[in-house]
């Protein structure tokens, strides 16, 4: 029996496409300890791996970098949350010896724990493997914020002080490698996917039944269009979205479900119309099987959980740079449609959600992408890789 270490920043997006991979490790009769905040017990538990908990910044984090709309968000950050989490975790993860550490590919903290106790390392990642396209994107938008830049590169050398780690630059948030790079979207979605060599394995989604017991009006779904509407669990503060979601869906055909997030001011929200069924939180997967269009901020979990049920998506990105680029690509490869939400009106969001709904290319090909998400292997195979990983260097 091999003994796996999880470490990853408190985030839904970044969180539960882990799990699955933990429960089937589990399954398999494998020791996985996951170090992760509190709020994440429940599910960490049900998968029956240990949960140790640190405490983190993210929340205070994230609250900062949405308010300051800067392009380039949360990774600018993350060596402030290292300093913060890695006392917490450093010496407990030394005592349990891991056979290897997978690491969330924006947890930095994970990261460098691997580099200090020199533990093999695998990361998981849950947005694009950079090349010089993305990178060039990266880096003009980190030109753009130079005192947050700086704030970086100061941190990063008390860690360096503190540790004796390696320096590193910002860009090495996404473009740091592992000897195995596991990615949880398909090759196909990828931005020149061709182009990576077998240190990155795209297992098209970590995709499983959450076990979640959330009370929902799923009858209220049947025969009639559902659409489904989502600002995702981090930057979702955001009531002049919902509002526009309210007047362009209103009194129209459509069956709305709408996730609110438990950070908006709902004083601020309009009247909720008829068709609409809103709530903080849903479970997501199953109100998906139910949807014809997906409109969304740009996150990948979303999308990838949109086509992994064939289900075409209106893209409004925020204002993170990754959510631009996941919407570009939705839009390119004719899997839905993009939308500046600076100029986006009522009218161009209804309009534009009927058109990718009476569209049947639209369906055919987010059909094409949900048989690329199903061949790639999932979560089984991501198990299988980690397996692979242990014998193959001998570190058991």
């Amino acid at each position: 029996m091999a003994k796996f270490v999880f470490v990853n920043i408190p985030s839904h997006s970044h969180v539960n496409p882990t799990l699955p991979i933990v429960q089937e490790l589990v399954a398999r009769g494998e020791e996985v300890i996951y170090y992760l905040t509190t709020p994440f017990k429940q599910a960490v538990e049900a998968t029956g791996a240990t949960f140790r908990s640190y405490e983190s910044k993210i929340e205070e984090i994230t609250r900062t970098a949405g308010s300051s709309g800067k392009p380039v968000g949360l990774p600018m950050y993350m060596p402030e949350e290292s300093l913060f989490v890695l006392p917490q975790i450093l010496e407990d993860i030394r005592a349990e010896q891991p056979n290897c550490l997978v690491y969330g590919a924006m947890c930095l903290s994970g990261r460098l724990a691997t580099e200090i106790l020199h533990i093999p390392a695998i990361s998981f990642r849950t947005f694009f493997v950079f090349n010089d396209f993305l990178a060039n994107i990266f880096r003009q938008n980190a030109g753009r914020d130079p005192e947050t830049r700086a704030a970086f590169q100061t941190t990063v050398q008390q860690l360096c002080t503190q540790y004796g780690v390696q320096p590193f630059n910002i860009e090495s948030i996404f473009t740091h490698e592992e000897a195995l790079n596991i990615v949880g979207f398909p090759r196909a979605f990828q931005i020149a996917g061709e182009s990576f060599d077998n240190r990155y394995s795209f297992i098209g989604s970590a995709i499983a039944p959450r076990g979640e017991h959330i009370e929902f009006p799923f009858e209220q779904l049947e025969n009639q269009p559902v659409i489904y509407i989502s600002h995702g669990t981090v930057f979702n503060d955001r009531p002049d979205f919902f509002n526009l979601c309210f007047e362009a869906f209103a009194d129209t055909p459509w069956k709305a479900v709408l996730s609110l997030g438990k950070q908006v001011d709902r004083s601020k929200l309009h009247a909720i119309p008829d068709n609409f069924i809103v709530r903080p939180y849903v479970p997501q997967l199953e109100i998906l099987k139910y949807a014809r269009v997906c409109v969304t901020h740009g996150g990948m979990g979303t999308i990838i959980e949109a086509l992994a049920q064939a289900v075409p998506l209106v893209v409004i990105p925020s204002v993170t740079s990754d959510a631009t680029v996941n919407a570009r690509r939705v839009d390119q490869l004719g899997l839905g449609v993009m939308l500046d939400e600076r100029t986006l009106t009522a009218q161009e969001l209804r309009e534009t959600a009927t058109r990718v709904n009476g569209d049947p290319a639209f369906y055919t090909r987010t059909v094409q992408m949900q048989q690329e998400i199903q061949n790639a292997g999932g979560y089984p195979q991501a198990a299988d890789l980690l397996q692979k990983f242990i014998k193959l260097h001998h570190i058991q």
